[in-house]
């Protein structure tokens, strides 16, 4: 199973989030959705799972502030402020929280603490991100989304970094198909799980295949050097 973990949108859902919600099977979202429009437009793409945020207005009423549940034989407890954790919370396999706008996961004992970071309107010059957590017979993988890295001033400069893949950072999407080579998907499967295109994949793949041992940035770089020579 995977799912899309995202907080403080604050009524913006950029396509990029969305196209990656495509890819997923469940919506974690940590709170300050707005609007009920966005949290109804969520609950049409994917199964929801949302706690209330501080600026949940009225519509948000009945939203519960805290959740508890289980994906995948993981158990997860959700809450917009971490400050505002209770005592006697029980334990979760996976804490996630929001709030704060900046990207947080680390291990604490048997706890795993996620903040996916606000994949909304930006604030400031923080990153704009969000987290993919992929669950397997209770185990977790997770891996961080950066929709504009913290050093993009702009939207331009924001789209001089991503690449054109369906709004996918192209170092990104050789790090999902490297993995998927690891776990045996096909070409096929990778390019239809991850909406890229079976030529791009498959390129990921040979370069791989014919040079053992090459980094996900070694890809990317032979990839670049093709294109340059094809120039």
């Amino acid at each position: 199973m995977r799912a899309a973990v995202i907080s403080d949108t604050h009524n913006l859902l950029r396509q990029e989030v969305s196209d990656l919600i495509e890819t997923c099977d469940v919506i974690l979202h940590a709170g300050d959705v707005n609007t009920q429009k966005l949290a109804e437009q969520l609950e049409k793409r994917k199964p929801l799972y949302m706690v209330r945020g501080n600026n949940d207005g009225e519509w948000a009423a009945g939203v519960p502030e805290t959740l508890s549940f289980e994906l995948e034989g993981v158990s997860f407890y959700m809450i917009h402020n971490r400050r505002e954790i209770p005592e006697g919370r029980g334990n979760a396999d996976v804490v996630i929280y929001g709030h704060t706008h900046n990207y947080s996961c680390r291990q604490e004992e048997n706890t795993l603490w996620l903040n996916p970071g606000s994949c909304g309107k930006r604030r400031f010059t923080l990153p704009v991100t969000m987290a993919v957590l992929e669950l397997h017979n209770g185990g977790i993988e997770v891996e961080r989304i950066d929709l504009i890295p913290a050093d993009c001033k702009d939207r331009s400069k924001k789209e001089a970094v991503l690449e054109d893949l369906y709004g996918m950072d192209r170092a990104v999407a050789i790090k999902r198909i490297v993995k998927g080579m690891d776990r045996g998907e096909t070409i096929r499967v990778m390019a239809e799980k991850w909406r890229l295109p079976e030529k791009f994949v498959e390129q990921v793949c040979r370069i791989r295949v014919t040079h053992p041992g090459v980094t996900a940035a070694g890809i990317l770089d032979k990839m670049e050097a093709n294109a340059a020579i094809k120039k």
